[in-house]
């Protein structure tokens, strides 16, 4: 075989050779080109052959390059984000909500207590007078006034009704309580320091409901406008010694004093003087009229 074929021979094999070893590139790694050039193979020639042999020869084909890639360096470990930061900041987050809701909560309250019931302790609070003729105590029509505080209570539906000492006499002080849960009417004789029970009149007393709002349509004026006076006996009948049985509101009132029942006689427009002598007067309102108690046959 001549020289010149054995040489384009050994090209080929060493360029089959070079493109097995070849390796492809690490996707991110550096990469290291190495390129070696093909070394002369066989038998010494001539320089003539030679020379004829490169002439014929064709032009010698790229250089064989090997890529390789360099040692991976060691990446550094991958951490975990461990669960117990999250569930910490969670918790912090629900403890934050918890006090703000608290502060909201207690804020509520405060304005509840302090400004609405303030509030509706005003409304439901009532210091009022009312002019009316008295034609029991004389013949002639004297124009007397009569002064008390109310409390009404909607909810638990009752009324507390405060009579102070009258200015021109006719009546004792009292506190009187018109429960209409139980149905019971209490007066507390301030003078005498004793209390009677006896069942609540619908057809004299008006309810919370309707008695807060006639004193609101004249709580804009002082006194509500000019009325009659009637009049309504009792008789003492008994002694009371269990008061829980009268409610917790009669209870509060008439706890540590004496304490009877009493029967209504029929309501007359007036009595005699004898007759009343014998009696306590107590002069109140819960309606649109003046109303004189006497309470008879006092022990």
């Amino acid at each position: 075989m001549p020289d010149w074929m054995e040489c384009r021979a050994a090209r080929r094999r060493r360029r089959l050779h070079s493109q097995r070893l070849q390796v492809g590139p690490r996707p991110g790694a550096a990469m290291v080109k190495i390129s070696f050039q093909p070394a002369v193979a066989g038998i010494k020639a001539d320089k003539a052959d030679k020379a004829s042999a490169s002439a014929s020869a064709p032009a010698p084909g790229p250089a064989a390059e090997i890529l390789l890639t360099p040692t991976r360096e060691e990446r550094p470990p991958y951490h975990r984000h461990k669960k117990g930061g999250s569930v910490g900041s969670v918790c912090y987050l629900s403890m934050g909500m918890v006090v703000l809701l608290m502060g909201l909560v207690f804020a509520s309250v405060y304005i509840y207590r302090y400004f609405f019931l303030a509030q509706l302790a005003r409304d439901n609070f009532f210091h009022c007078g009312i002019f009316y003729e008295d034609s029991l105590s004389s013949q002639a029509r004297t124009r007397m006034e009569l002064e008390e505080d109310v409390k009404i209570y909607l909810e638990d539906n009752y009324e507390r009704i405060n009579v102070p000492v009258p200015q021109f006499g006719g009546g004792d002080p009292a506190d009187i309580i018109h429960d209409f849960q139980r149905g019971l009417t209490a007066y507390h004789d301030i003078s005498l320091d004793k209390c009677y029970v006896i069942e609540l009149n619908t057809t004299i007393v008006l309810p919370p409901r309707s008695f807060w709002e006639l004193l609101m349509n004249v709580k804009r004026g002082t006194y509500l406008p000019q009325t009659y006076i009637i009049q309504e006996e009792m008789v003492v009948t008994e002694h009371v010694s269990d008061k829980e049985t009268l409610g917790s509101f009669i209870y509060h009132l008439c706890n540590g004093k004496d304490t009877y029942r009493l029967r209504r006689r029929a309501t007359r427009r007036r009595i005699n003087k004898r007759g009343a002598k014998k009696c306590n007067a107590i002069r109140h309102f819960e309606n649109t009229f003046v109303v004189e108690t006497l309470i008879c046959g006092v022990v």
